[in-house]
């Protein structure tokens, strides 16, 4: 039986490689979703490996066993092959602009 956080979790990791990929194209103006539709398919794959093992054994499977090695580690790997592994470790989601920290300092000594 699956939990919540078998699905949620890696689908955040899932959404995150998404916003990789449109980061990737405004940056490289590349036109792909490589990322997202590697580790799309990883967890689905991962899901499979889980459900699988748990039917042959005949018992539970902790399924981010399965789950966390696939998304983590095919992304990984294509950012490897692709060339992408600075951009990917590098990548920020929401990053922070120093102007906006400089202006909340300011408006902080005001107060």
């Amino acid at each position: 039986m699956l939990g919540l956080g078998d699905i949620v979790i890696p689908g955040i990791f899932v959404a995150l490689m998404l916003r990789f990929d449109t980061h990737l194209q405004e940056k490289l103006k590349r036109r792909t979703n490589w990322y997202f539709n590697a580790t799309f398919l990883a967890y689905f794959l991962g899901l499979v490996a889980t459900i699988v093992v748990m039917h042959v054994f005949k018992h539970a499977q902790p399924a981010l066993l399965y789950l966390v090695p696939a998304c983590l580690g095919i992304p990984l790997l294509l950012a490897l092959v692709k060339g992408d592994l600075r951009e990917m470790f590098a990548y920020e989601d929401h990053p922070v602009d120093p102007a906006e920290i400089a202006a909340a300092k300011q408006s902080k000594k005001t107060e």
